[in-house]
C-alpha cells in the first residue's frame, strides 16, 4: 500500500507502488534491485560490496602508446580525475539508469549542472526562456553572468500554458522547474517541450524536487535534466553534488563545460552519494508518507489559510502533477492567516523544536524557512506567483509526523492572528 495515499484515505495511483517497482513481464530488473548493481564489476573490485574510492587527481601508464592512446580517445584508460574518475563514474552511470538517459556528468553542486548546462546550450546573442517561479539562484546567474556575456532572459508565469509567442529567432534554451522551488506550480511539461521542440529550442529541466524515481523528464520530451543532488539523491546533508543527463547528442558539450568549469565531482563525495541512491526508493517512500501527513495536518488547521502540496487534490495543480509524477517528494509551502503583529512570525518559527531553519531541503531533518522578501525585486517576483510574508517552506524529514505535527502544533498556539 502506498504510504502516502493511505494517511489520506485516496486510492493508490495503478502505476505507482512505493518502492517505484515497476513489474515487466520481460523479467528486467526492478529499478529498486538496479540501482543497487546497476554496473558494479565486483571482480574488477577484488570482490569489494562497495566501489573503491579512488582518490588520484591523475592516473599514470605503462608506456607512451598507451598515452597516446588515451590522448586521442581510443582508449578506454583514465588521464585525469576533472575528466573521468572510476568512481564518479560508478555513480553517473546509475543516476543515467534511473532518468533513462544515455548518460551522465556529476558535477561538484547542483549549480555546477545548472551552469554547465546553461553555458552548454548559450552563446553570446542567443535568448533563454525561463519559467518565473525557477530556483533563486539559477536566477541570478542568468540575469548577472548570462547578460553579461551577451544572452538574453525573458520570463514566462508558471501557469501560461502556450509559450509559442515568446519564443524568438534567436531563442536557444527553454529553462523549466516543475514543481516551482517555492511556489509549487506544475508545469504541463510534454506541451511546453513539443513548442520548444517544433521551434527547434533545447528543454532543461531542474528535476531535483521529484527525483528520477517520481518522474523522468526525458520521456515527456526534455533535452536536458539537471538536478541539485545535494537533496534527495544525497539525503543526509553531508555533501554538495548536482547531475546532468541526455541523450548521446547533448552529452559532449555538456561534459566539456563542466570539465572546463571545474565543476566535476569529487571521489568522496560520489562515493557518499552512491551509499545514498541505495537507500533512496526507502527514504523517498518515508518522505512522501511524512509530506502528504503533514501537510493534510496543515490544511485543517484554523490558522492555515491553504497549503501548496502538489500531492494534496485541493491543490491547483494537483491532476496535472498526477500525469506526470508517479510519487510526491515532501517539500511544500504554507500560508497562515495574517498575524496580530509581524512579531509573531518570528514567534511561530522560534517556537518549534524539532524543525530547524535551514535553506536546503531533501535531507533526514525537517527544516522550515519563512518565504520574507528582501529586496523589491525578490517581493515583486513572489507576489507575481502568488506569495508573501505568511508563506513558509517546509522540508519533511525522516522523523515520525506525529512528532513534526506535534511539533507545529505547540507552535501555531501561540501565533496569534489578526
Amino acid at each position: 500500500m502506498d504510504i502516502g495515499y493511505w494517511v489520506l484515505g485516496l486510492p493508490m495511483p495503478v502505476h505507482y507502488s512505493i518502492l517505484n517497482i515497476q513489474y515487466q513481464l520481460s523479467g528486467t530488473m526492478h529499478t529498486t534491485t538496479r540501482i543497487l548493481h546497476e554496473n558494479d564489476d565486483r571482480e574488477m573490485q577484488l570482490g569489494s560490496v562497495n566501489p573503491p574510492i579512488y582518490h588520484s587527481s591523475l592516473f599514470t601508464f605503462p608506456n607512451m602508446q598507451e598515452f597516446l592512446d588515451a590522448q586521442a580517445g581510443t582508449s578506454s584508460r583514465y588521464i585525469y580525475s576533472r575528466h573521468r574518475n572510476p568512481t564518479v563514474e560508478a555513480l553517473e552511470q546509475k543516476i543515467a539508469m534511473l532518468e533513462g538517459g544515455d548518460g551522465c556528468i556529476a558535477t561538484a553542486s547542483g549549480m555546477g549542472a545548472i551552469t554547465a548546462a546553461l553555458l552548454a546550450t548559450l552563446k553570446s546573442g542567443d535568448h533563454a526562456l525561463v519559467v518565473d517561479s525557477c530556483y533563486g539562484p539559477t536566477r541570478a546567474f542568468l540575469d548577472g553572468i548570462m547578460a553579461g556575456l551577451g544572452v538574453t532572459t525573458i520570463y514566462f508565469h508558471p501557469e501560461q500554458r502556450d509559450i509559442s509567442g515568446m519564443l524568438r529567432a534567436n531563442t536557444r534554451a527553454l529553462y523549466l522547474e516543475s514543481p516551482g522551488s517555492l511556489s509549487f506550480h506544475i508545469l504541463d511539461v510534454p506541451e511546453l517541450s513539443r513548442q520548444a521542440r517544433e521551434a527547434g529550442v533545447t528543454v532543461i529541466i531542474d528535476n531535483s524536487w521529484a527525483t528520477p524515481l517520481y518522474q523522468q523528464p526525458l520521456s515527456l520530451g526534455v533535452d536536458i535534466v539537471v538536478h541539485t543532488g545535494t537533496k534527495y539523491l544525497g539525503g543526509h546533508s553531508d555533501l554538495l553534488m548536482g547531475a546532468i543527463i541526455s541523450r548521446e547528442d547533448w552529452l559532449p558539450p555538456l561534459r566539456q563545460a563542466a570539465e572546463l568549469l571545474g565543476a566535476t565531482l569529487g571521489p568522496a563525495e560520489a562515493y557518499l552519494a552512491l551509499r545514498s541512491l541505495r537507500t533512496l526508493p526507502l527514504r523517498m517512500a518515508q518522505h512522501q508518507g511524512n509530506g502528504l501527513a503533514v501537510a493534510a495536518w496543515l490544511s485543517d488547521h484554523p490558522k492555515v489559510r491553504r497549503v501548496l502540496h502538489p500531492g494534496l487534490p485541493t491543490f491547483p495543480g494537483h491532476e496535472l502533477a498526477r500525469q506526470q509524477f508517479s510519487g510526491w517528494s515532501s517539500l511544500f509551502a504554507v500560508e497562515l492567516l495574517p498575524p496580530v503583529s509581524p512579531e509573531q512570525r518570528h514567534g511561530f518559527v522560534d517556537a518549534l523544536q524539532i524543525f530547524s531553519i535551514g535553506v536546503s531541503w531533501g535531507g533526514y531533518e525537517s527544516l522550515l524557512i519563512p518565504l520574507h522578501a528582501t529586496t523589491p525585486a525578490v517581493m515583486a517576483q513572489r507576489q507575481r506567483l502568488g506569495l508573501n510574508s505568511d508563506h513558509y517552506r517546509l522540508s519533511i524529514g525522516l522523523e515520525d509526523p506525529a512528532d513534526l505535527i506535534d511539533d507545529l502544533s505547540q507552535a501555531l498556539a501561540r501565533y496569534e492572528i489578526a
